[in-house]
């Protein structure tokens, strides 16, 4: 399993070189019920707890050296770190970023965080480094937390989350964001209205952060019963914020769109290898699999069914659509 990843045509950020700096299994201080890796497998709020487990910084260097050997760096948009875990637990993360900002050439540096290691110091200087930081904040009440993102007993309130995700965005030099997760279960929960949208709304108010990026589960989640609102839906919180924050605010899923380019590779790839490390991170169709790699259809085909064949790959239908993620 590769620790670069990518680039995958990201609907926030282009085309988005991935850098996972947790890896399998999934290590994360939550257990969100939307996630498209499943449930936690090492479930932690203290990072210590797990330092062994993760990748050095001079690994992820090497790594990320010998991917751009492959690829063409004018391909990539913006680097990503993220992956299949909670990318806040490895301690080694500002010598991380030192090592791959002296790779990409002045290209932006993102990270996606859950946000719940910002209280800690560490973790809090460390994404003061990024030129983008897209903080999860799904909830704006307790219950709705507890529901949605299900976190690690020992974690810090929500309360202390989002006053220091508003420090945060004091203290930055660049891009502080907020991602927010709109969605129903079929239990009856929501955050799309009600009482629990009211407070997610003021919350993010409260934060005023540079972007809300609202979306909504439509690959497959962790749990069944999570469902995905309208694009109405979608649109009706945006115009909410909008009034307060300015639409150039908001990004939405369905309307904000930063994809289009194709990847460049410098020589011929192992088709079998770069689906797999782009399905260890996320579910995705044929169609996502062939354009997001620039793949041929037919060799997509070909390593798919080849790995169905050999039992490394699961397949799932969500409505009219087939997903195919790693087998566990």
């Amino acid at each position: 399993m590769s620790l670069i990843y990518g680039p995958v045509p990201s609907w926030r950020f282009g085309r988005s070189l991935g850098v996972d700096v947790t890896t399998l299994p999934k290590k994360c201080s939550y257990s969100c019920i939307y996630c498209q890796l499943g449930r936690t497998e090492f479930y932690v709020s203290k990072p210590e707890d797990i330092q062994n487990q993760l990748p050095a910084a001079k690994q992820i260097r090497t790594a990320l050296e010998e991917y751009l050997n492959k690829i063409e760096l004018d391909s990539i948009d913006f680097v990503t770190i993220s992956g299949t875990g909670e990318p806040t637990l490895n301690l080694s993360l500002l010598e991380i970023v030192d090592n791959i900002r002296d790779l990409i050439k002045g290209k932006p540096l993102g990270i996606l965080t859950n946000s719940s290691l910002i209280p800690r110091e560490d973790v809090f200087q460390a994404l003061l480094t990024f030129d983008f930081v897209s903080a999860k904040f799904d909830a704006g009440d307790e219950k709705a937390y507890k529901i949605i993102n299900r976190p690690c007993k020992g974690l810090p309130s929500l309360q202390e989350i989002k006053e220091d995700i508003k420090q945060l965005k004091k203290e930055s030099k660049g891009v502080v964001a907020l991602e927010t997760m709109l969605l129903r279960t079929s239990q009856g929960f929501s955050n799309i209205e009600g009482v629990h949208y009211d407070n997610l709304i003021n919350g993010i108010l409260e934060i005023n952060p540079h972007i809300v990026q609202l979306y909504t589960p439509w690959r497959p989640s962790a749990e069944s019963f999570v469902q995905p609102v309208k694009l109405q839906e979608l649109k009706k919180a945006a115009g909410d914020l909008t009034s307060k924050l300015g639409k150039e605010q908001l990004w939405v899923y369905g309307e904000h769109d930063a994809r289009g380019r194709k990847v460049e590779w410098k020589s011929s790839v192992d088709v079998e290898k770069t689906i797999l490390d782009l399905l260890t991170r996320r579910p995705c169709r044929l169609l996502d699999i062939t354009s997001d790699l620039n793949i041929s259809l037919g060799a997509a085909m070909e390593a798919l069914n080849h790995l169905l064949a050999n039992n490394i790959l699961d397949s799932k239908k969500v409505g009219q659509d087939v997903f195919y993620s790693v087998r566990k």
